[in-house]
């Protein structure tokens, strides 16, 4: 081997950083002055915006519903109309910030950028050394703070809160919050049923004037239960039907040979069967999905065929999830757009133009959420295609201008 190449091996060699020196870079780029300063931006940019949008949606909201809102009070004289007023904008403000979280952190981070570059001070950060990478670092946090948020409050609080709302408002939200005798006649299908009962719940979920139309997997009619009430019974899957019949069909062969259905009916006081309905799903039926708490869609997702529309609730869970994902890959695209082509004499529609594309990618991802919702399209497809597409436009434009930078340097 020539003393060149020798030469060459090992200035490139001396030139890669060791362990602890990119131990020392990632820490440096998460924790360093610039960092928190750009954070602290986008945080404070973000929540301006968010609490803007979050205060003329709850101000319309009470607008149109403040006299419901104070006929509803048992007690008008405990606390006030004020204070229900406040009470009830409090809990609203739980209600939407979910879906005002989405884009707010977008154009937080564009209103930021913006600022940095008209003022010079995104120029003054690079012409001190910072590199083009180490400055997403405040777009991941922020992504990361938002994403968090989001899956805490629409997991958890907004459910909570949905649960006072209905206790406390005019609002319903559902049977399981409204607590009547009980329901009116409720419709619903399973795997291989169709029933029709009235829901009663007390102490434990029961139903009542019962039917049941069982098809079997042939899909054929096998039998029909019609009972005065049905329990759930210990095992998973089981009802006990009491005071009823069951009717089903039988074929008889008269005197010419040919066959011809017949119908049997046999009466029971007490009749323990398989019936694929979940006693969690019945206690939350007619509640919106998006309206339960993380730990309660788990449960029904992990009865599997017990529970109707499965879909619907597999969804929900998926679209929490991958909200994080949105919020992190969105949030480092703006900036990374932001920051290649925000300069400090820029016309303010250039940046209306970065905002416009992650106002499009939140567009794609309500209509893509909204068809898995709806059973249109797979529910792992709905919730994750466009977090994952953006994760690789971000992956492709990172690489292509560290590669133009390369080239330029």
């Amino acid at each position: 081997m020539s003393d060149l190449s020798k030469e060459s091996l090992l200035r490139d060699f001396a030139r890669r950083p060791a362990p602890a020196s990119v131990v020392n870079q990632v820490f440096a780029a998460l924790f360093r002055l610039e960092t928190r300063f750009v954070t602290a931006l986008y945080l404070q940019r973000m929540t301006i915006l968010a609490l803007v949008t979050i205060s003329i949606i709850v101000a319309l909201d009470i607008s149109a519903n403040v006299g419901a809102l104070l006929d509803s009070a048992a007690e008008p004289q405990a606390s006030g109309d004020l204070g229900r007023i406040v009470y009830y904008a409090l809990l609203r403000v739980s209600f939407v910030t979910p879906s005002v979280l989405l884009f707010a952190g977008i154009w937080g981070v564009v209103w930021a950028e913006y600022t940095l570059a008209t003022s010079n001070e995104r120029i003054m950060l690079f012409s001190c050394g910072r590199a083009y990478i180490p400055s997403l670092a405040p777009a991941l946090i922020v992504g990361l703070i938002v994403g968090s948020i989001h899956f805490a409050v629409a997991g958890f609080v907004k459910p909570a809160t949905v649960e006072l709302e209905a206790t406390t408002t005019h609002r319903s939200y559902g049977l399981k919050f409204d607590r009547p005798a009980q329901s009116g006649e409720e419709w619903f299908a399973g795997a291989n049923f169709i029933a029709r009962a009235r829901v009663k719940l007390a102490d434990d979920v029961s139903l009542n004037d019962v039917y049941v139309f069982d098809y079997g997997e042939s899909g054929d009619l096998q039998y029909i239960v019609r009972a005065a009430s049905a329990r759930p019974s210990p095992e998973p899957g089981y009802w006990t039907f009491y005071s009823g019949t069951v009717s089903y069909f039988s074929t008889l062969s008269d005197a010419t040979g040919s066959n011809r259905p017949a119908l049997n009916e046999n009466r029971f006081e007490t009749l323990e069967t398989d019936f694929a309905l979940s006693p969690l799903w019945v206690e939350n039926i007619g509640i919106l999905p998006i309206l339960l708490p993380q730990n309660v869609l788990t449960e029904l997702i992990d009865q599997g065929d017990l529970v109707p529309n499965l879909y619907k609730y597999e969804m929900t869970v998926y679209e929490r999830y991958a909200s994080i994902l949105y919020c992190v890959v969105t949030m480092l695209l703006t900036a990374h757009l932001a920051m290649t082509r925000f300069s400090s004499g820029m016309m303010p529609y250039r940046a209306l133009s970065v905002a416009l594309v992650g106002f499009g990618a939140y567009f794609l991802f309500s209509v893509t959420l909204m068809l898995g919702h709806h059973g249109y399209i797979s529910t792992l497809f709905s919730a994750w295609i466009i977090p994952v597409i953006a994760l690789i436009i971000l992956c492709k434009a990172t690489y292509s201008y560290m590669r133009g930078a390369a080239v330029r340097w």
